[in-house]
């Protein structure tokens, strides 16, 4: 929960003079003191002091101010921390100070270091906070420090700190002219709020209020001097020997020693004054109070068990050893009757208590307030043995502590701690406490207050209401009879404190009713085109609606906040009668001119001059451009223009095919174009010249695949060879490309010699014919020659199949089960005669793509046998038979360039200027086609560069779009229905290249068979229209590659003409001059700018980006939600230029892109980063070593604290403060564990805040990307991505891993773990969780409990089921390789 607007009343009321702020108990006092703390912390480098008046509530506060200001070291200073030992060494206040700039204690401690010996100097204060303020009376250390330092230091003119008091109810007694003192004594004002009273009103609910008697109940069956605990104790301590005494034996050898002292000692046995006697007749005094309170059976259990308690030696400061051993003695006779498990011999007042839980409907979650420590401890005790109540009430206790132990209170300083612990958490729903909870102490709404005893004063019984702050809920106030008037007495007093202003509010309301009717003529806002309108009345309903739609951040309160000012601009209060104007305040997620508007007219009614102040605000936001025609706030409709939504599947034109134009030109004697290739393998190649009747797209070099171990590489000369030339040789006339067709495939098809195939290609190495294919006879001495040459033979029955010959000959026929593939007529063939060894040609050779390979499980002697007299050989060499096989691929490459070559110059594409092909072939390849290359990786890389220009353009081009209105016009640019469109408008559909190569079934098609048949234009194919807009993404990424941002930008232009796109330079200037240049850097933050290594030109940028939405305070420009819109795109764009860049090994492919990109550019990444950046301060404690009868030793002990880059963020949240203080403590604690796993649960927010300083970077720096990429390096997130490369890291997801293994979906079902403390004699608790993953009704892993959250249980149970490793392996020390 975000500052709500009363408390930035209150916050605004303070920094002008000094106020005691009275709000009721819970309505957020302490998040006041915060802000206020935060804002003098940030302009002044003195010290604030917070005080509370109790250890315990110390400690609490402490909580809540370092949680929620982490950025400064906060120090706690309380009664263990061996305060009066710190007066022996001088220095010792000034180290401990070290750095720290708030300090928290209890009132005695300022006092001390102040005002009685002057360790801390007046002027050194900047704030002093004052906690439960009305105690500041009479000899209170608080206000002996007012009078005797404060006063004294400001009556000489020497600077003296600002008084902040925070009270719930600043009259204490019955007096209401105490006020006046305490105002006096703290030189402030009492403040509550009044402009927001109303909002504050409905943050407190008020209880029921019900006087219960319990005189109707009967009283136990006898008295305590029938009672024999109570008989025996009575016995006990009137048997006590004076003269046996522990304290007068301690004095008599005193006496004995020095001669001193006997006149002390004579007195001490007179006036039996000695500790044992004191506490022997508290304990019997004690024991009658539980019986009077709570019943026999109470006090029979309060006497056994302190006894018990004194027996085994516990702690009581008043006792020493032997006088525990003493009364321990004295007390050994006590006889009392065996005690029932189940109470029995209830008091009066106990069972009205218990008719009360008995009959009270619903889930309670109550305290019941007592006077003495010991009857908390009797009464939990006593409700929690009671059948009635085990089912609905779990029962602690709490007493507080205090400087003095006793074995008569029962009570353990652990004990409280737990008790209170478990309160919070809902293990125990009732508490028995003393009137330590009253005030201060954090505890969850209660709907159950009961008072067993009466309110000491009218403070107590305020608090004690304040408690019951559930809705319907009850306060219980027990009394003797139904006549007694304690309760409407109280309620009386209340009553006459809020007269005056319940009169004067009554005025104004008449005021209101009057002029509700002057409102007929403020002027109408309306839409000339749909008519909409609104008035006055409805302004203030429409603006609290456009604030509800601006975000779902966490955290955040979005509602406006109203100020009243008179017609000379002073402040008043509400009830103060006269004209007034209202200011309105909008969310700071708004732009600074849009956030403030003040009303058109002065009036008399609060009322209508917030409604007039709304219609301003409205208005202004239509100005804007941020509510739409309807006079509603706009919505991704109003944005940008709509397009339809895309479908899944749409039937697109066939695929472009250039070869019919070819056959054409072929037919119409067009020019011819000619380019040398070479095809290489190994250390073999041929060089061919490629000849069309049309230019010749030049191909970078590729790859064809022979099998899976080998490949052939095609290489073309960039060079075009000169036309005119070559058409007056004899040579331009030869092709080879039917002779190369019939090595290969001559023997599965018939080749047409009598047609014309669309390439020729002619070979520079040799001339080939037909004729040469199988021309040589083979003999049996040169098969067996090692040095023939023969490589590939063909089996002449078989149509000349070529074989590859293995350079081994059989003398007989092997036997047809040793042989793999038998030959045609293999069984009649004769048995003698040579053999030849051989295999066949590979199937699958000529794939761009590599094919896998599957060894045979059962290997055959032989792949194949020929015998020798059906087989000849060749005249050409082989590696011509191959290249022919390879003749589908080099034509299929051919073609996906003259298609890519006819889309640049036949469409809008022509305007981009690209000059190189091979990128525009691979934005048109979908990953279906298998060629050598695809979209995927350029799709990917221009996925990061549409979002960046995107990002910017937004920014800059619409200053007033809060960060909700940004993502949404984003997401609307970056939609696939639009990009999709976007290639449609274009024409470019034809050109997508997605019919898969393959060779099965392949045939030539011939130039003659093109012109008699070409294909239908008319022919259609089916489409992902996801598939669509990846090749406007990849054709992005195309143009970036080859011109960088600029040329992104003009392709960015051609297919989002909706936008203005111009240049990254100008926006990032638009979005620099938009940022002040007079904002000076917080005190608090000065140490950011030499941690992250950047210094700012304008310090309002980062001032931005290190402010959460939720910080309301007073001045405050901006929030960082733009900025990290903007650094989040920047990022991505950073992250994704790295990795696609990698060579070393390899390129990545696109699903590993895709792998280290979500492994970096995460929240729980991001946070872990931000934490592990630290500025280090110096941080001094005070040891001090007690020694008996000696003084003590004191010493100041250094160490470092860290303070998390994260802790420099300001806001306003109780909720993320707490919450990131959780992160960090588990980042602290579990550091190395975090190592190893894979979440670490960061707040979102601690992402948002690396995004948003990166932002902020580069709008500072000129648009710099190697300042951003150093940002970026200090963080430690490219160290973080060497590691992941260089050692090959692990990085899926071990749920997206787990999911590989099994064939149905996962359910991961969560479960709680409840842990048992161990040594702990309280039986402490803890909560982790453990998960059980099925599927398909089977269980697939158990993780059997250990993890901190959910999530951390459901990752673990993950990596069980899917024994994957993680991530966090590469992060490793921070101070090493990161």
């Amino acid at each position: 929960m975000a500052a709500r607007a009363y408390q930035l009343e209150m916050l605004e009321e303070s920094l002008k003079r000094n106020i005691i702020v009275a709000m009721d108990t819970g309505s957020g006092k302490t998040q006041v003191a915060v802000m206020r703390i935060r804002k003098e912390i940030e302009r002044s480098d003195k010290l604030v002091w917070f005080l509370a008046p109790m250890v315990e509530l110390a400690h609490q506060q402490f909580e809540v101010i370092a949680s929620q200001i982490p950025e400064v070291q906060a120090k706690l200073i309380a009664g263990a921390s061996n305060i009066d030992s710190w007066k022996m060494k001088a220095d010792v206040w000034d180290a401990v100070l070290t750095n720290v700039r708030i300090v928290v204690s209890t009132y005695q401690i300022l006092f001390d270091a102040v005002v009685s010996h002057g360790f801390v100097k007046m002027e050194r204060l900047g704030l002093v906070v004052i906690d439960e303020a009305h105690y500041c009376a009479g000899n209170n250390s608080v206000a002996r420090f007012m009078r005797e330092g404060y006063a004294r230091a400001k009556a000489e003119g020497r600077p003296v700190p600002h008084i902040l008091g925070l009270t719930a109810s600043p009259v204490v007694g019955s007096d209401i002219s105490s006020l006046d003192v305490l105002e006096r004594t703290l030189d402030a004002v009492c403040k509550t709020p009044t402009r927001n009273r109303s909002e504050l009103m409905s943050r407190v609910n008020r209880p029921d209020m019900i006087a219960y008697s319990y005189s109707h109940f009967p009283p136990p069956e006898y008295d305590e001097l029938d009672t024999p605990i109570l008989s025996s104790l009575s016995c006990a301590f009137k048997q006590l020997d004076i003269s046996k005494d522990p304290k007068i034996l301690r004095m008599r050898q005193a006496v004995a020693k020095s001669g001193s002292g006997l006149e002390d000692l004579k007195d001490a046995i007179m006036k039996h004054d000695t500790p044992c006697q004191n506490q022997m007749k508290s304990f019997y005094n004690r024991a009658r109070e539980t019986f009077a309170c709570l019943g026999p059976w109470a006090a029979e259990y309060y006497s056994h068990k302190a006894i018990d308690l004194l027996s085994r030696q516990c702690e009581d400061t008043a006792l020493q050893t032997e006088d525990k051993t003493y009364l321990s003695n004295a007390l050994a006779e006590v006889q009392s009757i065996p005690l029932s498990l189940t109470p029995t011999c209830l008091s009066q007042k106990t069972q009205a208590l218990v008719e009360i839980l008995e009959s009270y409907e619903g889930n309670p979650i109550g305290i019941v307030f007592v006077r003495e420590r010991s009857t908390a401890v009797v009464l939990a005790h006593t409700l929690s043995n009671l059948p009635c109540l085990a089912s609905r009430y779990r029962v602690g206790s709490m007493v507080g502590t205090s400087g003095q132990r006793s074995f008569l209170d029962l009570n353990h300083k652990k004990a409280d701690a737990e008790s209170l612990k478990h309160f919070r958490t809902g293990k125990i729903n009732l508490l028995i406490a003393t009137n330590v909870l009253e005030e201060g102490i954090d505890v969850p709404m209660c709907n159950l207050v009961i008072c067993f005893e009466k309110p000491m004063n009218l403070k107590s019984f305020i608090q004690r209401r304040g408690r019951a702050r559930m809705s319907d809920s009850k306060l219980y106030l027990l009394v003797e009879s139904e006549s007694d008037t304690t309760l409407e007495e109280w309620q009386n007093l209340e009553r006459e404190m809020k007269q005056k202003y319940e009169d004067e509010m009554r005025e104004i309301a008449e005021f209101e009713k009057y002029e509700d009717t002057e409102t007929d003529d403020y002027p109408v806002l309306r839409n000339p085109d749909t008519g909409a309108q609104l008035t006055i009345q409805d302004a203030k309903i429409h603006l609290d609606h456009f604030c509800n739609t601006m975000s779902t951040r966490k955290y955040v309160n979005w509602l406006a906040l109203y100020t009243l000012h008179d017609l000379d601009g002073n402040l008043i209060e509400s009830h103060q009668p006269g004209l007034r104007k209202a200011v309105i305040h909008l969310p700071i997620v708004l732009a600074p001119e849009l956030r403030r508007a003040e009303s058109l007219r002065a009036w008399t009614s609060e009322s209508i001059a917030c409604k007039d102040a709304a219609f301003q605000a409205y208005k202004q936001l239509y100005d804007a451009g941020l509510i739409n025609s309807n006079l509603l706030p706009k919505r991704e409709t109003d944005l940008l223009p709509d397009v339809p939504q895309r479908d899944g599947i749409v039937f697109l034109r066939e695929q472009f095919n250039p070869w019919p134009l070819i056959a054409q030109a072929w037919r119409n004697g067009a020019k011819l174009s000619r380019r040398k290739l070479t095809i290489s393998h190994q250390d073999k190649q041929a060089q061919f010249e490629l000849v069309l009747p049309v230019p010749i797209p030049y191909m970078k070099k590729f790859v064809v695949h022979w099998d899976s171990q080998s490949y052939f590489e095609v290489e073309m000369s960039p060079d075009v060879i000169d036309a005119e030339a070559a058409d007056t040789s004899r040579e331009s006339q030869k092709d080879h490309s039917l002779t190369l067709l019939a090595m290969a495939y001559g023997h599965r098809f018939p080749i047409h010699y009598d047609k014309q195939y669309p390439i020729r290609l002619v070979s520079l190495d040799q001339d080939i014919s037909p004729d040469d294919i199988g021309a040589l006879e083979i003999s049996l001495e040169t098969a067996r020659d090692p040095n023939s040459n023969i490589d590939l033979v063909r089996h002449m029955v078989e149509s000349k199949q070529p074989y590859w010959f293995q350079s081994q000959c059989l003398s007989k026929k092997p036997k047809a089960s040793t042989v793999k593939r038998v030959f045609w007529g293999f069984d009649t063939a004769p048995e003698d005669g040579p053999y030849l060894v051989v295999t066949p040609l590979p199937k699958k050779a000529g794939y761009f793509q590599q094919q896998e390979h599957y060894p045979e499980s059962c290997p055959h002697t032989c792949p194949a046998v020929l015998p020798l007299e059906r087989v000849r050989a060749d005249r050409i060499p082989s590696v011509f038979t191959k290249i022919g096989m390879l003749i589908p691929a080099i034509m299929q490459a051919l073609e996906n360039h003259l298609i890519a070559t006819d889309l640049l110059e036949s469409s809008q594409l022509q305007t981009l200027g690209i000059t190189d092909l091979s990128l525009v072939v691979m934005a048109l390849l979908c990953p279906g086609a298998k060629s050598w290359t695809d979209y995927e990786r350029i799709e990917f890389l221009g996925d990061s560069i549409l979002k960046f220009c995107t990002s910017i353009y937004l920014c800059a081009e619409h200053t007033y779009y809060t960060e909700g209105y940004l993502s949404a016009s984003r997401e609307k640019i970056l939609s696939n229905s639009r990009l999709y469109r976007a290639t449609l408008a274009l024409g470019l559909d034809k050109y997508i290249i997605s019919k898969a190569f393959t060779r099965h079934k392949w045939r030539p098609t011939y130039v003659e068979d093109l012109i008699e048949e070409p294909p239908s234009d008319s022919e259609t194919r089916s489409m992902s229209t996801k598939t669509l807009a990846d090749v406007v993404e990849a054709l992005i990424g195309a143009c970036y590659i080859e011109g960088g941002i600029p040329k992104a930008l003009k392709c960015l232009s051609l297919f989002i003409p909706e936008a203005k796109w111009t240049s990254i330079p100008a926006y990032q200037q638009t979005l620099y001059e938009a940022a002040p240049s007079d904002e000076t850097l917080p005190l608090t933050l000065q140490g950011l700018e030499e941690l992250i290594g950047y210094t700012f030109t304008k310090k309002s940028l980062v001032i931005e980006a290190m402010t959460h939405p939720s910080y309301s305070a007073p001045g405050t420009r901006a929030s960082y939600d733009r900025l990290e819109f903007l650094g989040d795109s920047i990022l991505d764009y950073l992250v994704v230029r790295k990795i696609f860049s990698v060579k070393k090994p390899k390129e990545l492919e696109n699903f590993e892109l895709h792998l280290v990109r979500t492994a970096l550019v995460n929240a729980d990444i991001l946070g872990f980063l931000i934490m592990e950046w630290c500025k280090e301060e110096v941080s001094v404690d005070v040891e001090v070593t007690q020694r008996y009868k000696k003084q003590n030793i004191v010493k100041l002990v250094e160490s470092k604290a860290r303070i998390p880059l994260s802790s420099f963020m300001r806001h306003s949240s109780p909720d993320l403060g707490a919450a990131l203080k959780n992160t960090w403590q588990r980042h602290e604690e579990m550091r190395e564990q975090l190592l190893d796993e894979l979440l670490v649960s960061a707040q979102k927010v601690q992402s948002d805040l690396f995004e948003a300083l990166l932002g902020a970077v580069w709008i500072d720096s000129g648009g710099s990307i190697p300042a951003c990429e150093a940002f970026i390096e200090r963080s430690g997130l490219f160290g973080l991505m060497r590691r992941l490369l260089e050692d090959e890291v692990h990085i899926m997801h071990p749920k997206e891993e787990l999911n590989h293994y099994v064939f149905s979906k996962c359910e991961y079902n969560v479960f709680e773990v409840v842990k048992e403390g161990e040594g702990d004699e309280e039986g402490t608790t803890d909560i982790t969780w453990g998960c059980e993953i099925t599927s398909g009704g089977e269980v697939v892993a158990r993780f059997p409990g250990g993890g901190f959250s959910k999530e951390d249980a459901r990752v673990k149970a993950a990596q069980i089921g899917g024994n994957g490793r993680r991530i966090w392996d590469a992060l490793g020390s921070r101070n090493g390789s990161l």
